[in-house]
């Protein structure tokens, strides 16, 4: 059934100032559209009922892709999930991000859908949270009191919400370069592969030699939040993982379907899920290792 839109003010700005000043003269009866791809689909099903829609796709200053080769990527709010999909330094520096970008939604959505976006929608199955995650970024963040950043880890909340004030606008999200001999996967399980998630598994896994040096599991559709499966982690950090490395893989597996708690609804079962979670994270450790190897 087709639903229509609730009446709503609409106004865009074009610096990020103008639109925080509004946001804070709203008093949190406003919200922030980008691509407008979750909030608008929000908006009809009456679960968010703004008083004013603040159109931010006019800020120039907050859509790009600034790569330091020494140091980091820096990606404006703006930039759409296509853009991520496309670009040669994402595929190469940070291929997990690019993994989550390929399977994230129709081409027409992800033209839409930008990466603030969908971290700012705050959902437990985010897309390209479990990425950010695994890759230790960190978010910028700006309001009428400056300026802060926020690791994405500490970033959610609960369900649909997150650490951003009624005033404040995500501009930019910060990913480190991983150190050398690093790999990682992108693994996402749904009815059809444009669907919603219903688990994800993100493994970035940098190897010493034989031996796994650091490792980062997050997992999403399984909790509140996108989380980390620190257990599972610990779980192969200082193993070796070149050649018989099955029963440790294993074991960690298993570690992270023991860490998720995911809720039975129409999208599947919790203990389907968390067998899920288990074949996931051992075939993007496989995978992670693998791509480290290269």
């Amino acid at each position: 059934m087709l639903l229509s839109l609730p009446k709503f003010e609409y106004v865009s700005c074009n610096t990020i100032e103008e639109a925080c000043a509004l946001l804070s003269s709203h008093q949190g009866k406003a919200q922030v559209m980008a691509g407008g791809t979750d909030l608008l689909v929000k908006m009809k099903h009456r679960k968010v009922l703004p008083d004013c829609l603040i159109n931010i796709k006019r800020i120039p200053q907050i859509d790009y892709i600034r790569y330091d080769a020494l140091k980091e990527v820096r990606i404006g709010t703006l930039a759409t999930i296509q853009t991520l999909r496309n670009s040669p330094v994402i595929m190469k520096n940070f291929s997990i991000l690019n993994q989550a970008a390929k399977v994230l939604g129709t081409t027409h959505v992800r033209n839409l859908a930008t990466l603030g976006g969908n971290l700012c929608n705050a959902s437990p199955a985010s897309e390209c949270a479990g990425p950010l995650l695994a890759l230790s970024a960190t978010v910028k963040i700006m309001g009428p009191q400056g300026e802060r950043r926020v690791p994405v880890e500490e970033f959610f909340v609960q369900p649909g919400k997150s650490v951003l004030k009624h005033d404040e606008i995500l501009t930019e999200i910060q990913i480190p370069k991983p150190p050398p001999h690093s790999g990682g996967v992108h693994l996402k399980y749904s009815t059809r592969r444009v669907d919603v998630c219903i688990v994800s598994a993100s493994v970035l896994l940098t190897l010493d030699g034989p031996k796994c040096q650091d490792v980062r599991i997050s997992l999403g559709a399984v909790g509140p939040i996108p989380f980390r499966a620190k257990k599972a982690e610990n779980i192969l950090k200082g193993q070796p993982l070149v050649g018989d490395a099955e029963s440790v893989i294993a074991k960690a597996a298993q570690a992270a379907s023991d860490e998720s708690f995911p809720i039975d609804d129409f999208r599947g079962a919790a203990d389907f899920r968390k067998e899920l979670v288990k074949r996931l994270v051992a075939e993007g450790i496989q995978g992670a290792i693998a791509n480290a190897r290269l």
